[in-house]
């Protein structure tokens, strides 16, 4: 999957009845602010980054982590699977992407 330039997308389609709503308490945080917005397009990854994005590498780690958890949580939730699998079987996947991608 690879990183693409943001591109307009019509409003119809990012705030339709599909679109993801914000995380509770993000609205009333004055100090909240989005870190990242993907999308699946061609059946690749596209994402825009938050310039205002910043840390130590162990910090983005601390967010794929996050982020990973929140993923496993939720496939394992809406497949009624026991979340280790679903653990187990992403965290194999990811450590197989990220060889292809540190070969590059």
């Amino acid at each position: 999957m690879a990183s693409r330039a943001a591109t307009r997308v019509p409003a119809a389609r990012a705030l339709g009845p599909e679109a993801l709503a914000v995380p509770a308490g993000a609205r009333e945080d004055p100090a909240a602010f989005e870190l990242l917005r993907q999308w699946a397009v061609d059946r690749r990854l596209a994402m825009s980054v938050c310039p205002r994005l910043e840390g130590e590498p162990a910090d983005f780690g601390v967010l794929l982590a996050d982020l990973f958890s929140h993923a496993c949580e939720g496939h394992a939730r809406q497949h009624a699977r026991a979340e280790s699998d679903v653990r187990a079987s992403m965290f194999l996947a990811f450590a197989c992407r990220l060889g292809e991608l540190s070969r590059r």
